[in-house]
């Protein structure tokens, strides 16, 4: 089990207020994130999950209440999987690095490929691939990412058995190395020590 009774703060949100179409998503939301934490939101369809994490990764921002990530020091892997089909996942991969700093080698890029299953298919276009495949290469910039703070949408989506083992395996090994994890999901992911935030019941 993680211990994070010390750990430092990555994440703040106080009393986050959010209206969408006269609809309030989440009235004075706060929360904590600190390293080693795994923090999953759960909640129905249209309840302000996706919503949630866009705040978080910084691409929208609320006129009410307060949100401070320590830095930008954060990878999202959300439901759409932001890669170029015309470029096969190596490549989308070596492009990913490049953009976020993250200094790897080829080999390196490959050994993350085949880490989640993509071995035989690193040079195939991505817009080839299954929709399972297309989110494991997406699952794949956590590998290659340095960033403490690991944002995911949906990540078990399409993901066969040997798949979500592997990315509970990597969540938990990321915990153990003070990085967190903020997770929207529908299903749990099982795993020890999780905080569960439920939107449409605050």
């Amino acid at each position: 089990m993680v211990n994070t009774t010390n750990a430092k703060k990555l994440l703040t949100i106080s009393n986050l207020n959010v209206e969408v179409a006269d609809k309030v998503l989440f009235p004075n939301l706060s929360l904590q994130v600190r390293e080693g934490e795994l923090v999953e939101i759960h909640g129905a369809n249209g309840v302000g999950k996706s919503t949630l994490l866009r705040y978080i990764i910084g691409t929208r921002r609320s006129p009410n209440g307060t949100l401070i990530r320590v830095s930008d020091d954060v990878v999202y892997v959300g439901q759409k999987s932001g890669l170029n089909p015309t470029l096969t996942p190596l490549e989308n991969l070596r492009w990913f690095t490049q953009i976020t700093g993250s200094k790897r080698t080829p080999k390196e890029l490959m050994g993350a490929l085949m880490q989640v299953g993509l071995g035989s298919f690193m040079r195939t276009p991505t817009g080839a691939l299954s929709a399972g495949q297309i989110r494991r290469c997406g699952l794949a910039k956590l590998v290659v990412s340095d960033a403490k703070l690991w944002v995911l949408d949906e990540p078990l989506t399409s993901l066969d058995a040997s798949a979500t083992e592997w990315l509970r395996e990597a969540i938990s090994e990321h915990r153990n190395k003070n990085g967190a994890v903020i997770c929207a999901t529908h299903a749990s992911l099982g795993l020890p020590a999780a905080t569960t935030l439920q939107l449409g019941e605050l």
